[in-house]
This record gives C-alpha cells, structure tokens and sequence, in this order.
C-alpha cells in the first residue's frame, strides 16, 4: 500500500527531521566540547614529544645560510669533488657552522652577562642616592612652580616607597628558610627542568646536524609527499606558497638578526662616548627589542630611560636622542639595504600587522606577525590579480588612482576627471 503526503504532513516531516538533526548536532558538539581538556593534554603532550625535533628544525633553518656560505667558499677551492668528497666537505661544513655559532654564543655569555649583572646590581644599591638626585634636580627646575613640584616629588616618592617594598618582600623570601619537604621538591623541580631543557637542546643539536647534512633529501620527500597527496594543480600551488614563505620568513628573520646586533653595537658605541651609564645593558635590550618591527626600539628605550633619568636625566635626553637617531638611521638606512625587499609591505601594513598579531599572539605575534602577514598579503594580492586579468582589466595599482569608474557593459576603465581639465572643458563649452 503506497502512502500519499499532502503538503502539510511533507511540512511536519520536513520540520521534524530538521530538529532531529539540530538535536544530534547539538549532542555531538556538547561531546566534543567536553573533551576539549582531554584534547588540549593531548596536544600538548604530543608538541612535548615533538620539542627536540621543533627545535632541531629551527635551528637548522637558522643555520642553513651561514652552512651555504661555506659550502659556497668549499666549492672554489675544491673543483669537481667525488661524491664522497661532498659528504665530507658537507659534514666539514655543518660542524664548522655550530662550532662557530656555539663559540659566537659562549663569547657573547662570557661577555654580557657579567656587566649585565654588574649593572643591574648597580641599580638596586644606588636607587636611593640616584632617586635623592633626580628629587634634587627636579625641585631645582621647578622652584618657580611649588605646587607642580610637590605632585612630581610626592610620586617619585610613591614610587619609590613601592620599589623599596617589593625588594624587601623579595629579600624576606630569600631569607626564609621553607621546609625540607617544600625545598627538596622545589629543588627536584628545578633540577628536571634544566635536565629536561638541556636534553632537549642536544637532541635539537643533533636533529639540526642530521638535516643540515641531507637538506636536499628532506626537501625531495616533502615534495614527493606533497606531489603524492594532492593533485597537480593544488601540489604546485602548495609548493609555492610554501617557497614564498620561506623568502619572506628566512630574509625577515636573518635580516632583522643582522640589523639588530648592529643596531646593538652601534648603540653601545654611541653611550660610550657620551658616557651615559648601564651602557652594555641599554644596548643589550635595544638590540634585542630591535627586533620587533616598527615599536621595537621604542619598547627598549622606555625601561632604559627610566633606569637612566635616575642616575642623570640630562644623560637620559642625550639618550632619547640617540634612540631617535639610531631609529631613523635603522628605518631609513639599515633595514632597507639589510632586508631588501624580502617583506614588500609599507610601513602601514607594517604596523597593522604588529597590532593584529601582537594582540592576537602575544609576543610570538609581534616576532612573527609581519612576515606572516606578508605571505597573506602576496596571496591575495595574486588572487585579485588573476581576478582581474580574466575580467581582462588592468593590474597595476597605480592606473586605479585616476580610475573613476568602470563600464559594466564594456567593462572599460573611465579615468577620473581631474578638477583642472573639468573647468577647462566647461570653459570650451561656453
């Protein structure tokens, strides 16, 4: 017997089935959300697994240029080798690369971190007297103006009544001795992790050596992967951006580290001769906040000209005016024959995605926020362009400038009459 539907029962069955579906969509999702926790251990328990292999990879990528760099140098001295022969001048080369590198880093330990520690134990012991001058000072400025002058003071003194408490509950933490249980395990902790740390980067040291050595072969099973996955069309576009993204991510970071110690350098060459104090320590956190695009050398300098407004604030403006200067000279000069052209963004989408990222990501976001942004951009940017070129319309941005509109049926471009031009015409016509 064959059942006949009227429209009613087909709206009722239709409707029923929809809140069924609702109903099982809303079940699964409620699932998934509760074990989002399991998920998220998992996750993290897997990225753990994976750290010494993250980090082997980094710091291949890091090295890689500075490996080429002598293979390059290898190649005009040994013509033609074996194949054996660019297996040893290979490996030569990978350990010549971190035997450099880790000497590079050891002189840099031995060398900063002691007149770090020099100064900031500077600063702790001679707060009192260096607040004591800058109350001095200021009341001297300001003597025609008392009342400003006993809000400024009255902070400063705020503050520094702050200061002194933090130091003291520090120092009363230091003094206190916890139980034998609370510091065995405090000690146990502290302990795994630099054994933990330490093993992780020597496995990532090792993973590094194994892929700076057969860098073709790792590139070749990718692509064999990738071209294995995915069809033809999509492999190639895969392979593209991917090869974009090295450009943009590889030029930004090599680039900024370059530009950055320079800046380090010629940062401390400068406070030396103007003998403004901390210098090694200003110039360490210049050099390092350097690498943040755009804000960088103005997150760096603002600690620091606290720290030196203390001891001398005529020596803080001659600060703040070198940190002006190196920033042009780093905006206008450095960055622009370091980096070349490897971002391609102006400044504006420079600073868009520092913000977007920085606030998305946090600091992660700010290191990596503008070559990410970049591979974005190039992509839409590619995107737009094929768009246009099949609607058989100009490409370059400048002919849209004087673009007023477009005809829907021709789809040619009508220029934009300039105010000038417009006047001279309606003079003709009358």
């Amino acid at each position: 017997m064959k059942l006949k539907w009227n429209n009613d029962d087909q709206k009722y069955i239709k409707l029923g089935l929809t809140l069924f579906g609702v109903v099982v969509l809303s079940i699964l999702a409620y699932q998934v959300l509760q074990q989002i926790p399991i998920l998220t251990v998992g996750v993290k328990k897997l990225f753990d697994c994976l750290r010494p292999i993250l980090y082997g990879l980094a710091f291949a990528y890091v090295l890689i240029p500075c490996l080429n760099l002598f293979e390059n140098l290898a190649a005009k001295i040994f013509k033609n080798p074996s194949r054996r022969g660019r297996r040893i001048i290979r490996m030569v080369c990978v350990l010549i690369t971190w035997g450099l590198t880790l000497s590079l880093l050891s002189a840099l330990v031995m060398l900063v971190v002691p007149e770090l520690a020099n100064s900031v134990e500077g600063i702790i012991n001679n707060t009192s007297i260096q607040v004591n001058r800058l109350i001095q000072w200021i009341t001297k400025i300001l003597k025609d103006n008392p009342e400003i002058r006993r809000n400024i003071v009255g902070q400063i003194r705020n503050l520094y009544k702050d200061f002194n408490s933090i130091m003291s509950n520090i120092s009363n933490l230091m003094e206190m001795i916890p139980d034998t249980g609370t510091f065995v395990a405090n000690l146990s902790n502290g302990v795994i992790s630099a054994v933990s740390t330490l093993f992780h980067f020597l496995i990532g040291l090792i993973v590094s050596i194994y892929v700076m050595g057969s860098k073709e072969q790792f590139i070749a099973q990718t692509k064999k992967l990738v071209y294995g996955l995915f069809p033809a069309h999509t492999a190639n576009g895969i392979i593209g951006v991917t090869r974009s993204a090295h450009q943009k991510f590889g030029g930004f970071f090599i680039g900024k580290i370059i530009d950055s110690i320079v800046i380090g350098i010629l940062c401390f060459i400068l406070l030396s001769i103007f003998r403004i104090p901390y210098a090694v320590l200003v110039s360490f956190v210049v050099g390092v906040t350097n690498i943040i695009p755009f804000f960088g050398p103005f997150i760096g300098a603002i600690p620091c000209a606290v720290i030196i407004i203390l001891s001398s604030p005529l020596k803080c403006l001659y600060f703040i005016i070198i940190i002006i200067v190196l920033q042009q000279v780093d905006g206008n000069i450095l960055g622009p024959k370091i980096l070349s052209s490897s971002i391609g963004l102006s400044s504006f989408w420079v600073m868009f995605a520092i913000l977007v990222f920085g606030g998305l990501f946090g600091f992660w976001g700010l290191i990596c926020g503008v070559p990410l942004f970049a591979v974005i951009y190039e992509l839409i940017s590619e995107l737009i362009n094929k768009k246009l070129h099949e609607r058989a319309m100009p490409t370059d941005t400048r002919i849209y400038e004087t673009l007023d509109h477009v005809d829907p049926d021709s789809g040619v471009g009508i220029k934009l009459i300039e105010k000038d031009d417009k006047d001279v015409s309606q003079g003709k016509q009358r």
